[in-house]
């Protein structure tokens, strides 16, 4: 818990490298888990088991929730990083970390279990694997909006501590907030428009960071009409 009689008095480095390389490795391990389901498909098709146009709906989805699943990883990180180098290691800060790396830590295992079963579904269209997946979604969301919950906390709770970084802080906490409604409502719309695919993980990344974009480009066009 970065006791000061060892580590002098606590600056924000001394969280520095434990959520970088924590957050590297996760991402790195996310990564390499790729190519052994694409290779996993690719065997599929070279014993007959799917056709060709399956195994290019599994790349299709494959390819969305890699780009859906690193985006979101960068984006959390880039949040976590930007609070801690906005104040100082204290003992509350330290507990909610080390809560959203204990997530974050998992998501490998996670991730990489989730993936498995999507795949199987999409080949099979089994009735107990279109279950697992929806459970292995609901929960993934629900662990998503917890670390958006506790770093908008976290944000909040160091507002009143820190005034000088104040409106950095709330710029912070408004990003949290704004994740969390955007996951409910990506969330809703997969109850309403069921989907096979990594569809609604690629759409919460991409609306994170191209949403404004899209609204202002839509809006442009709706007042030139």
């Amino acid at each position: 818990m970065l006791p000061t009689r060892h580590l002098g008095k606590p600056s924000p480095e001394n969280w520095f490298g434990i959520v970088d390389g924590i957050y590297a490795i996760v991402l790195t391990i996310v990564v390499l888990s790729y190519p052994q389901l694409i290779l996993e498909a690719i065997n599929k098709v070279r014993d007959h088991q799917i056709a060709y146009d399956m195994l290019g709906r599994l790349l299709l989805s494959h390819t969305m929730s890699f780009f859906g699943v690193f985006f979101t990883g960068f984006e959390i990180w880039s949040i976590h990083r930007a609070l801690l180098s906005l104040t100082i290691p204290a003992r509350r800060k330290t507990v909610l970390s080390a809560i959203v790396l204990s997530i974050v830590a998992f998501a490998p295992v996670w991730i990489d279990v989730n993936n498995h079963l999507r795949q199987e579904y999409l080949i099979t269209h089994a009735q107990v694997l279109e279950t697992d997946v929806s459970i292995f979604r609901l929960i993934f969301f629900v662990l998503l909006l917890f670390v958006f919950v506790v770093l908008a906390w976290l944000s909040w709770l160091e507002m009143g501590q820190y005034p000088d970084q104040r409106q950095d802080l709330g710029q912070v906490l408004a990003v949290c907030l704004h994740r969390c409604w955007l996951l409910v409502a990506v969330y809703v719309f997969s109850l309403l428009v069921p989907h096979r695919g990594a569809l609604y993980i690629f759409m919460f990344a991409m609306l994170s960071y191209f949403g404004r974009d899209i609204w202002l480009f839509c809006r442009s066009r709706l007042a030139r009409r």
